[in-house]
């Protein structure tokens, strides 16, 4: 619940100059597609930043429970894998990752279901989800 509620996909934002310069920075190996791996890595290293909020480099059973007061302990526990009392970056990705991370998110944008976002696909995701929201809003 944590992380769903925090987490915005790389590749459903890239209309603006800044949401295209985010594809690019996921865009580890600059081949101008994204890759799930890449996604993760990106997506999941902003979501754990916001959730460091003391910039320390690891998350503690404090900073999860300020970002959500219903986060309980034994989550804590799952995610701090060698049960130092914190939460480092390597623990939360392969937690996320094995809970699916972005997977669902990056394919529904891989239309041609290749392995692969290109930034044409991010953009016509982008659409789709705009187009969705405007029929909510109506």
């Amino acid at each position: 619940m944590l992380i769903s509620s925090m987490m915005l996909c790389a590749c459903q934002s890239v209309y603006s100059k800044a949401d295209r310069q985010k594809f690019r920075d996921a865009d580890a190996n600059r081949d101008g597609k994204l890759t799930l791996n890449e996604a993760n890595r990106y997506e999941l290293a902003r979501v754990f930043a916001s959730i460091d909020y003391d910039s320390s480099g690891s998350v503690s059973w404090s900073e999860a429970k300020d970002i959500d007061p219903d986060f309980r302990y034994v989550k804590f526990q799952q995610y701090d894998r060698n049960g130092d009392g914190k939460v480092v970056f390597n623990e939360f990705f392969r937690e996320q990752v094995s809970k699916g991370g972005v997977k669902m998110r990056f394919d529904g944008a891989d239309v041609d279901e290749d392995g692969f976002v290109t930034l044409k696909e991010a953009d016509a995701r982008v659409q789709f989800l705009q187009s969705q929201a405007g029929e909510v809003m109506e």
